[in-house]
């Protein structure tokens, strides 16, 4: 069953004629623009997708939020915020691997609100996909 989060993001990409090529590309990459806001990333490495805003710092562009989430079935497993404060699904310690059961939970509620906010703000219509960025 799909979330409201991929929903919203798949209905980007489509709206920008990029579903396909995210779905069929190994490795895909597209920049969003639009004034007013951060700018919107979204990547797919294989079985990883990156969804994140980016606002630039110093000079730096930092990621805020970035979350991770697996291809294809959309479950998010890691969430990186601004000033480094990151959370995983999966916890390695002493080579067993911990699962925070807490972390499905917060981090779906989170999305829901996200993809609520980019569809209120009108990425899919408003967006500009920077062609120097595109696969």
């Amino acid at each position: 069953m799909s979330t409201l989060f991929q929903i919203t993001i798949e209905n980007l990409l489509k709206s920008h004629h990029l579903l396909d090529a995210f779905q069929t590309q190994a490795d895909f990459h597209v920049r969003f623009d639009m004034p007013g806001y951060e700018r919107l990333v979204i990547e797919r490495h294989g079985e990883l997708i990156s969804v994140a805003h980016y606002y630039e710092q110093n000079g730096d562009l930092v990621p805020d939020p970035d979350v991770e989430l697996h291809y294809p079935t959309w479950t998010p497993t890691a969430i990186t915020q601004a000033l480094g404060n990151r959370r995983e699904k999966f916890i390695e310690r002493d080579g067993k691997t911990f699962v925070d059961t807490l972390f499905h939970r917060q981090v779906a509620f989170f999305l829901a609100l996200w993809a609520r906010n980019i569809q209120a703000q009108g990425w899919a219509e408003k967006g500009q996909v920077q062609d120097d960025e595109r696969d």
